[in-house]
């Protein structure tokens, strides 16, 4: 369900965009608004670090961190039409590198520790969080950090479906643990949380609940 959506809102970003490569953004964010909340500085110092986006999308974010900071990174997304308008766009830059894969599946293989892993609006979230944190504490080193940003729990219109391009919407399947929740999922895991932000003040409430945990 979750890949066909993605596949789909790609679609029609790939007909009306430019095909160009694109110099590394300026600045991450971690809500829908690029203006809102902190940026890169949450993930600690990245110069050199080797960096994981689970559900990287057009690569943005990544790109900032591989581009401004030095890092080193890998974009995973279930979407290849994703991956493809990330490697046009920022394929280009060197010690980048983008996957198309399930993020559990992607996880399971064997690696080189991760100083860092991120996650915006991405597969954290949209994977079941009892197979997806449990792999990534596996992979990051001692100390590592893991970042996420997703809906916030208190929204009544966290949504199941995904707005594309075209104004349509498709179904999409979301993981809504509470906040509570989301800390013991993660101490379960090994890991500490450092930090837990409410963003997007709103009439509604905040729209992003922003997690930072770091590997015991």
């Amino acid at each position: 369900m979750n890949r066909q959506a993605w596949q789909e809102h790609a679609r029609q970003r790939q007909a009306v965009e430019s095909a160009l490569p694109a110099a590394a953004p300026s600045r991450m964010y971690w809500t829908p608004e690029p203006d809102g909340g902190p940026g890169a500085e949450i993930l600690g110092h990245l110069a050199c670090a080797r960096v994981l986006e689970l559900g990287c999308g057009t690569g943005h974010h990544l790109a900032h961190l591989v581009g401004v900071h030095g890092a080193t990174g890998i974009g995973v997304d279930i979407s290849e039409r994703q991956i493809e308008r990330a490697r046009t766009r920022y394929g280009h830059l060197p010690g980048i590198a983008f996957v198309a894969d399930d993020a559990v599946e992607f996880l399971a293989t064997p690696c080189h520790p991760y100083d860092a892993c991120c996650s915006v609006f991405g597969a954290v979230g949209l994977t079941s969080p009892n197979a997806l944190v449990p792999l990534i504490a596996r992979v990051l080193r001692p100390g590592g950090v893991l970042a996420f940003a997703v809906p916030h729990p208190r929204r009544s219109d966290r949504g199941t479906t995904l707005l594309l391009p075209s104004g349509g919407r498709m179904p999409v399947r979301r993981w809504k643990p509470s906040v509570l929740a989301w800390v013991a999922l993660l101490s379960a895991a090994g890991f500490r949380v450092k930090d837990l932000q409410h963003l997007g003040e709103s009439p509604a409430g905040p729209n992003t609940l922003l997690v930072v945990a770091r590997k015991s």
